[in-house]
C-alpha cells in the first residue's frame, strides 16, 4: 500500500515538472524570439518607403504609442511567467532532491489522525536522568482519553521528551516502530540504566541534613530520594531509615518516640531542633576523640 503511494506521488510530482519543463521551453522560445528582432532592428537599417498618409497625425500617433505599449506588456507578462515558472521548477527539483527522506518516512508513526476536540497535555518532560517506568506510568495517565490509540501514544511521545531524550527519539526508525510495545522496548532499553543505578535502601540512610538545611527542607529532599527507590518503601521502613539518617540528640529522641507515620516523625524532628536552638537540649561536641557537653537531666520525650 505504502508503494503504491509512493509511486502514485512521484508520478504526479514528475507530470508537473514535465509541464513546468513544457512551459519553461514554450516562454524561452517566445523571449529568444523577441530578442533577435530586438538585434536584428539595432543592425539593419531599413531604407524608408515612401508614406501615402502623414505619420504624424495625432490619431497615427496615438494608435503606434498604443501598439508599443501592448508589445512592451505581452513581453513583460511573459518574463513575468517565465520567472515564476522558474521559481517553481527551482522548488520541485528541491523536493526531488529529499526523495529518499520523504516527510512521510520521517514521520515515526505515519497516518496519525488527531481527534478534533483532542488537546494535547501538558507533561512532565524526561531529560534521560529519571526513572523510566515512572515517566512512562506518568504519560500514559496524561493520555488516558486516547491510551487505546497506539498511533497517538507514538505520536505525542516525543512532546514529553527533551534534551538527549528527544534526540534518542528523533533518530528512532519507524520500520522498528510499529506499535506502542515496540516504543516502550526502546525507551526501557536505553533508560534502563537509570533503575540500575537509581538510589537504594543504603543511599537513604547515609544521607546527612545539611546544616544550612532545616528539618522540613530535608525531610522533602529526603523523600524525593526515597520515591525513586525500586520496590517501593512501606511507611515502616522509610520512618526507620530516615531516623537513622540522624545523629545523636536527634537519633535516641527517635528510638524512644512512637510516631507510626513519616510525618510525625518530623514534626518531632522540629521540635528537637527547636529545643536545642532555645538551649533546652546540649548540642554533642568532640574533642580530642571524646565527648563533651550531653544531655540535660530532664528528657522530654514526643509521641
Amino acid at each position: 500500500m505504502e508503494n503504491e503511494e509512493k509511486a502514485q506521488l512521484e508520478a504526479q510530482h514528475q507530470k508537473e515538472v514535465d509541464n513546468l519543463k513544457e512551459e519553461v521551453t514554450r516562454l524561452t522560445g517566445l523571449l529568444e524570439h523577441a530578442l533577435r528582432d530586438k538585434s536584428r532592428k539595432a543592425t539593419h537599417i531599413a531604407k524608408p518607403e515612401p508614406m501615402l498618409v502623414n505619420p504624424f497625425t495625432s490619431q497615427n500617433l496615438g494608435a503606434n504609442e498604443k501598439e508599443s505599449q501592448k508589445g512592451k506588456m505581452v513581453k513583460e507578462d511573459d518574463l513575468n511567467k517565465f520567472i515564476a515558472l522558474e521559481q517553481r521548477m527551482r522548488a520541485f527539483e528541491g523536493i526531488r532532491l529529499y526523495d529518499l527522506i520523504k516527510a512521510v518516512e520521517m514521520c515515526l508513526g505515519p497516518n496519525v489522525v488527531i481527534p478534533k476536540n483532542f488537546r494535547v497535555p501538558e507533561f512532565v518532560k524526561y531529560t534521560g536522568t529519571q526513572c523510566p517506568i515512572t515517566h512512562l506510568k506518568a504519560y500514559c495517565n496524561k493520555m488516558a482519553e486516547v491510551v487505546d490509540d497506539e498511533k497517538l501514544l507514538i505520536h505525542f511521545f516525543q512532546d514529553s521528551l527533551s534534551d538527549v531524550a528527544l534526540i534518542w527519539y528523533m533518530r528512532l526508525v519507524n520500520t522498528k516502530v510499529k506499535k506502542w510495545k515496540d516504543l516502550v522496548d526502546a525507551f526501557m532499553m536505553q533508560y534502563k540504566f537509570n533503575i540500575d543505578v537509581g538510589p537504594d535502601r543504603l543511599n537513604l540512610q547515609t544521607m546527612e541534613k545539611d546544616n544550612k538545611e532545616s528539618i522540613r527542607e530535608y525531610a522533602r529532599r529526603w523523600r524525593e530520594v526515597a520515591a525513586q527507590v525500586n520496590p517501593p518503601m512501606l511507611e515502616k521502613e522509610m520512618i526507620s531509615l530516615f531516623s537513622n539518617s540522624f545523629k545523636a540528640p536527634y537519633f535516641e529522641y527517635f528510638v524512644r518516640s512512637s510516631a507510626q507515620h513519616f510525618t510525625n516523625l518530623v514534626v518531632i524532628a522540629e521540635r528537637i531542633e527547636q529545643d536545642i536552638g532555645l538551649g533546652k537540649i546540649a548540642k554533642l561536641t568532640e574533642k580530642n576523640g571524646f565527648t563533651e557537653g550531653g544531655y540535660q537531666d530532664t528528657y522530654r520525650f514526643y509521641s
